[in-house]
């Protein structure tokens, strides 16, 4: 099954990222957690760490990795892994994005997301106020 990393990543302000996919890719449009598919037997982790370096040019900080949760819709079944960590807005270049935001937890309602996303989103407010803290 295909494993798939998303980052739950945070600014200083306790701020979290979300990027709009780019129009022509599946889901074009719609907010997501930046992140991807895990290559050959690299860890979750350094998954992730590729992931926004190829996506947003930017190096992150790891904190912790959430619990999976599997997915399928629409020809699409794959187990996502959430992963909290940091971020510095003024390192980050869109590369496969057509734009960013970072914004508060409790705004996350008021974007329309990817589909798959909408698992991670149950997480975040279910932990909303330890998963803001940089522990």
């Amino acid at each position: 099954m295909t494993r798939v990393v998303m980052g739950l990543l945070f600014d200083v302000s306790g701020n979290i990222l979300i990027a709009k996919r780019n129009i022509t890719k599946k889901y074009g449009g719609l907010w997501e957690f930046p992140g991807g598919k895990v290559e050959g037997n690299e860890s979750v982790e350094e998954a992730l760490v590729r992931e926004i370096w190829e996506e947003l040019d930017a190096p992150i900080d790891i904190d912790r990795v959430y619990r999976s949760y599997l997915f399928s819709h629409e020809n699409l079944e794959a187990e996502f892994i959430p992963i909290k960590g940091r971020i510095s807005p003024a390192d980050i270049t869109l590369i496969e994005h057509d734009e960013h935001r970072f914004i508060r937890l409790q705004d996350l309602e008021k974007y329309e997301f990817s589909p798959p996303d909408y698992g991670a989103i149950k997480l975040i407010e279910k932990k909303r106020q330890s998963i803001r803290n940089h522990t």
